[in-house]
């Protein structure tokens, strides 16, 4: 199996824990930014981070997303300050 795939298994396996709430919608939403943009990447928040770093490269879709779990209290200081809450 080669290293992208697993990757992609392992982002879609383990959601975001920390946007809970919304973490069916970002894996639904950004997998394919994550591929397009972060090649392999195996953890969850060097996921993100990369997300965060290509923001000018996201589709809507996944922009979106992160910018909606912007708005959950719990959220990371890096994704507030990356996408503003659109609500």
């Amino acid at each position: 199996m080669n290293l992208r795939l697993i990757a992609v298994l392992l982002l879609t396996a383990s959601p975001f824990s920390v946007l809970a709430d919304g973490r069916a919608e970002i894996r639904a939403r950004c997998q394919d930014d994550v591929k397009a943009n972060c090649g392999t990447v195996f953890s969850r928040d060097k996921a993100l981070a990369c997300l965060i770093e290509n923001k000018a490269k996201l589709s809507g879709a996944c922009a979106g997303a992160l910018a909606k779990a912007s708005c959950d209290a719990r959220a990371p200081g890096n994704l507030k300050s990356a996408f503003s809450c659109p609500g």
